[in-house]
């Protein structure tokens, strides 16, 4: 029993260890392959080699389109380990064959911004100098106008949700303005019915005050005379 554990044990050991030893080995391509594909030649990434384990896998062979997607993704791995000049140069030989696509372009984008790059923190940390008037600051000139030109769109998501809360915040605002002001309006017109009522009501307290008018006495003769006047004065 104890013979028959052992063996099952050093058996299951064997096991992962040839497991573990088989992936961690690098994956061989083999000597045809680097023929057709030389780019890959002294290559020695897992990724990189995988893409072109199965591109050069004969079930994939007469599978155009798989071709050229694989081929593309090993475009994108040249450019993000930085061989930007093997990304370059398989970017020329799928447009040769007449690949065109998005991802290509964005790749020859990349790599060329890098290699502009490096080459610029070269002149400036190595050779000390800036760049040249007639030749290269032109250049750098324009393809920065054209990526100004080039800019994405603003991502409007947020601007779109502040809009939209300050709209109903405004709303809002107005609804209760509206409110204050009706409640404004009613409360005037109450305010002037009550005066109206009061102007209309007679005040009973007040009494009329009767007017004094003098008596003015016409004599025979037609002269008029003012009673409290002297007796002589129409003999003057």
């Amino acid at each position: 029993m104890n013979k028959t554990r052992i063996f099952w044990a050093l058996t299951l050991v064997f096991s992962v260890s040839t497991f573990t030893f088989a992936r961690e080995q690098p994956i061989e391509l083999k000597k045809g392959c680097i023929k057709d594909h030389p780019i890959v030649a002294g290559e020695t990434d897992p990724d990189l080699l995988n893409i072109y384990s199965q591109i050069c896998d004969k079930k994939n062979k007469k599978n155009i389109v798989l071709q050229h997607e694989l081929s593309i993704q090993a475009a994108q791995k040249f450019q993000a380990m930085g061989k930007n000049l093997k990304a370059l140069q398989l970017v020329d030989q799928l447009r040769e064959q007449n690949v065109q696509h998005s991802e290509l372009t964005d790749v020859a984008f990349l790599a060329g911004i890098a290699i502009a790059e490096n080459s610029l923190q070269h002149m400036r940390s190595q050779e000390m100098r800036y760049l040249k008037a007639d030749s290269t600051y032109p250049a750098a000139k324009q393809l920065s106008d054209h990526i100004q030109h080039a800019l994405p769109e603003p991502d409007t998501s947020d601007a779109k949700a502040i809009t939209t809360s300050s709209i109903k915040q405004k709303k809002s605002l107005k609804i209760n303005a509206n409110n204050r002001n009706s409640d404004r309006h009613s409360a005037s017109k109450e305010s002037q019915l009550s005066r109206s009522k009061t102007i209309s009501t007679p005040n009973k307290s007040v009494k009329k005050t009767p007017i004094n008018t003098i008596a003015a006495t016409k004599p025979q003769n037609g002269n008029p005379t003012v009673s409290g006047s002297s007796p002589f004065a129409s003999f003057k």
